[in-house]
């Protein structure tokens, strides 16, 4: 089954995030996420977290039309969009797409909203986040260790290092072909490569590393 995550962030309407709504068989919003998908017209599954974000109004809109709410277990250690993470999972999430990621003035919620994707638990789930015409996603080499990319000829498609080297990084389809090769973090050396098909593929072997693809052509294949 595929989850949607919807966190507090800017969500900007495009075909590719409403694939992802559409595609989703449970959205959990994370808070005040519920009221970016009330933006788009879509009401969540379930909202989960501690509620400081959610007036009074939208709380009694989203129970008047019988959205499931749970609450935060922890709310002094832990993010709701952790727990939402964790909620999907438990709720048989096979993978996760997190919209909402970004955006809003709390630069230290973006970073830790980015690394949400490097989360434990999501080793072996593919995890995505999507937002206007971007995709990202998170590769392990002891978990997901490879990402597919469907797109447009000229579409970019950027690897960058997490961890502090990243090994065995091999691509098909892409402009600057890599074979085995090791990338360092900091350094930036998989920016702005492009598709040469319709699809093509990153593979890693070890470490951690986050992979985007950004539609250039702003519509989907």
């Amino acid at each position: 089954m595929q989850a949607v995550v919807a966190l507090a962030g800017e969500v900007h309407d495009s075909p590719l995030v409403r694939s992802a709504l559409n595609g989703a068989g449970l959205i959990v919003a994370a808070d005040s996420g519920a009221n970016r998908l009330r933006q788009l017209g879509i009401l969540p599954h379930v909202v989960i977290g501690d509620l400081d974000s959610l007036a009074g109004e939208d709380l009694f809109h989203l129970k008047s039309v019988g959205v499931e709410f749970e609450p935060h277990p922890d709310p002094e250690q832990r993010t709701d969009g952790d727990v939402a993470i964790e909620y999907a999972l438990r709720r048989g999430a096979t993978s996760i797409i997190i919209v909402g990621l970004f955006g809003g003035p709390r630069y230290d919620h973006a970073v830790a909203n980015l690394y949400l994707l490097t989360h434990p638990s999501l080793r072996q789930t593919p995890t995505w986040t999507v937002d206007g015409w971007t995709a990202f996603t998170v590769l392990n080499g002891d978990g997901v260790s490879q990402a597919q990319f469907q797109g447009q000829i000229g579409d970019y498609v950027t690897i960058t290092a997490v961890s502090e080297t990243v090994e065995g990084i091999t691509t098909v389809g892409l402009k600057w072909p890599l074979s085995n090769a090791t990338f360092t973090r900091g350094l930036n050396e998989g920016t702005s490569n492009e598709l040469i098909n319709d699809q093509a593929m990153i593979q890693i072997t070890g470490g951690t590393a986050f992979a985007s693809h950004h539609f250039r052509s702003e519509h989907l294949p």
